[in-house]
């Protein structure tokens, strides 16, 4: 299974809300799991990010892919955006997870419910 873990996944994982288990069961014991840039955007931009914080998360990272946005990523999400309403970056985050054949794993499900193809995994059910 391939998994794309969204902005809320992480900062979950690391205020603990997400056990230790089923973070690893999402990603370790997936055949393959990443993240979006614009979730590094989301997660970096927060002006409340401490430095100590920021140097953990920037560790946890670095041990998973970070899926660029390309052009095909930014037409998939032109096509999301024209179908239902949906913010920017999630759109962007769903079309990372349409265009790289994996599953979104997500706590917003209400987001992203109506993107036709895409597949959600709630942490919380793991």
């Amino acid at each position: 299974m391939r998994h794309l873990l969204d902005t809320n996944v992480w900062i979950d994982a690391l205020s603990g809300k997400i056990s230790p288990s089923s973070f690893i069961k999402l990603t370790v014991q997936a055949d393959w799991a990443a993240y979006s840039s614009i979730t590094r955007l989301e997660l970096f931009g927060f002006p409340e990010i401490k430095d100590k914080e920021e140097a953990k998360l920037t560790e946890l990272l670095n041990n998973f892919l970070e899926i660029s946005v390309d052009s095909k990523i930014i037409d998939r999400a032109i096509v999301i955006r024209k179908k239902i309403k949906i913010k920017v970056p999630d759109a962007i985050i769903a079309a990372s997870a349409l265009e790289n054949e994996c599953f979104l794993v997500t706590h917003n499900i209400e987001d992203f419910k109506n993107i036709a193809g895409l597949t959600i995994i709630d942490p919380y059910t793991i």
